[in-house]
C-alpha cells in the first residue's frame, strides 16, 4: 500500500502530463514555437517541484501523525527526537514550559515540535533538497538516513541526491531569474519527473518500515 501524501502526489502528476499533451500539440514551426515550448518546459520543472514539496511535506506530516496516534506515552516515540524536544525546552527561559508536558501535554509539545522542525528545514529552504529531507526525517521520526535507500539500477545515493539537488537547483533559476540562462528541453522535465516519482517509492517504503518497526500497526 502506499501513503495518502504518495497518492496524492501520483494524482498531481496527471497536471504535469497534461502539460506535455499541450507541448506536442503546439502549432507553428521555427522560433516562435521553439519559445512556446520552452515557456512550457519551465513551466513542468516549477510543477514538479512544487509536487515534490507538497509530497514531502505530506508525507512527514501523515508520519508523524501515525506516530503521536500509536502513542499512548512517550516510550513510542524514537530517542533521538525526544532528546531534541528535550534541548528545544531546556533552552527557553520560561522555566514553567517543563510542565507542559504534564498529562497528555507531551504530545501537544511534540507538535510544536513537529511545526518547528518542518519551518526549519522546509519552509526556510523553499524545494526541499536531499539535505534537507535527510534532516527533518531524521530531526521529525529519528530516522537517521532517510536517503539511504536511493538507489536503483546502477546508481548510488550520492548521484541520486546530486541528481535532485540539480533539479532543485535549476527550479531556483527559473522562479527567482524568470529564466534560464540554458533552454530547458522537455527531456529535463521527463527525468526530473521519472527521478522523483522513484523517490517517492523510496521514502514510502523507508517510512513503512521505520513506523512499523516502532509499533505493531501499519501506516498505510
Amino acid at each position: 500500500m502506499s501513503s495518502r501524501s504518495s497518492i496524492n502526489f501520483h494524482d498531481n502528476k496527471k497536471d504535469i502530463e497534461l502539460l506535455w499533451h499541450i507541448h506536442a500539440e503546439l502549432p507553428g514551426t521555427g522560433k516562435k514555437r521553439r519559445h512556446k515550448a520552452d515557456v512550457l518546459n519551465r513551466s513542468a520543472i516549477i510543477l514538479i517541484s512544487a509536487c515534490w514539496e507538497a509530497y514531502i511535506e505530506d508525507v512527514s506530516v501523515e508520519s508523524f501523525d501515525f506516530l503521536l496516534s500509536q502513542s499512548d506515552d512517550p516510550s513510542f516515540i524514537p530517542s533521538k527526537v525526544k532528546a531534541l524536544v528535550s534541548r528545544e525546552l531546556m533552552s527557553q527561559k520560561d522555566e514553567r514550559k517543563i510542565w507542559e508536558l504534564a498529562g497528555s501535554g507531551w504530545k501537544s509539545v511534540l507538535r510544536n515540535h513537529k511545526d518547528v522542525a518542518q519551518d526549519k528545514w522546509i519552509t526556510s529552504f523553499n524545494t526541499p533538497k536531499s539535505k534537507q529531507v535527510r534532516a527533518l526525517f531524521s530531526d521529525l521520526l529519528g530516522i537517521s538516513d532517510i536517503t539511504s535507500n536511493w538507489t536503483w539500477n546502477d546508481t548510488t545515493v550520492e548521484t541520486v541526491c546530486a541528481e535532485l539537488d540539480h533539479y532543485i537547483s535549476v527550479r531556483g533559476d527559473i522562479a527567482h531569474r524568470v529564466r534560464h540562462e540554458e533552454t530547458v528541453h522537455k527531456t529535463w522535465g521527463k527525468s526530473f519527473l521519472a527521478h522523483v516519482t522513484k523517490l517517492v517509492d523510496r521514502i514510502d517504503e523507508a517510512l513503512y518500515e521505520h513506523l512499523l518497526s516502532l509499533g505493531k500497526n501499519e501506516p498505510w
